[in-house]
This record gives C-alpha cells, structure tokens and sequence, in this order.
C-alpha cells in the first residue's frame, strides 16, 4: 500500500484529501509563521531523527484533511479512533505562549506526560483531562505540535 493512501474498516483504499506536496507546503507554512527552525539541510543527523517524526505526522494528517494552517494557528480534526463526542471534533491550537508554560507548573519533573498535557491544555484551551480521553493517535500529533515548540 501506497503511504499516501490509508485502509478503511472495509479493506478499501482511501484517497489522500491533499496531496503531499501541498501537505508539506502547510507544515513549511505553519513553522514559518511560528518561526520554527524546519531546514532539514541545516540540522544535525540527531536533530533530523527527531524532528523528522514530528513533521511526517503533521504531513500525514494534512493529507487526510484532518488540518488546516491558520497563520500561527492551526486546526485539528480528531481522528476517528477518538471516542464518540470526541472523534470529529475541531480543536484550535493556538501558539504557545508564557501561559503555556505555566500550564506545566505544579507537576514534578517524573510527570512528564502531565506536564505535556497542561503544555497542550493552555494551547488548546482544552481541560488537561482531555488529553487522556482521546486516541493515542491524536494525542501524539498534539504533543508533536507541543514539541516543535518546546525544542525550538
């Protein structure tokens, strides 16, 4: 199978919303607005096996329709493997700020994924909780986003 195509419950193949040039283009797009370092020709191979999960992603969830870049913003559209009331949903994320940060307050340094969760909440405006009712799928893709942030 085709990376740019996904099976349905059915077995049948799925077509990509956007293609993957355009997708990339969306990812190019938001880093540039949040002046995110996204020059894989300028990272070190360290830096490119990290940050190279984080874009294939974001690319992949494009290419299914499930984002949409807003200048800093972007728009996310949890997958259907999220629970009902959950799958669907539109969530903005906004670019993270001080408050973002302070989300992450009151956690020890051992709760690593409570921290991320208040990181994502203040860019979500979503309840920490949230984040540990819907998929893993959708989950990761909002700590990528968190991570291109955080390590910049």
């Amino acid at each position: 199978m085709n990376e740019d195509e996904n099976k349905t419950a059915e077995g049948e193949k799925e077509k990509p919303v956007i293609d993957r040039q355009t997708a990339e283009k969306e990812f190019d797009a938001y880093c540039e607005a949040n002046d995110i370092d996204h020059d894989i020709d300028a990272m070190t191979d360290d830096e490119k096996k990290d940050f190279e999960p984080l874009k294939k992603r974001f690319v992949k969830a494009c290419m299914q329709g499930r984002v949409k870049v807003d200048g800093t913003d972007l728009i996310y559209t949890v997958s259907k493997f999220s629970k009902p009331g959950f799958a669907g949903k539109e969530i903005t994320v906004k670019r993270s700020g001080g408050q973002s940060f302070i989300g992450m307050d009151g956690f020890k340094d051992t709760q690593t994924v409570h921290k991320m969760n208040g990181f994502l909440s203040a860019m979500t405006g979503q309840e920490i909780s949230y984040f540990a009712k819907i998929d893993g799928k959708d989950w990761q893709f909002f700590r990528d986003i968190a991570t291109l942030f955080l390590v910049d």
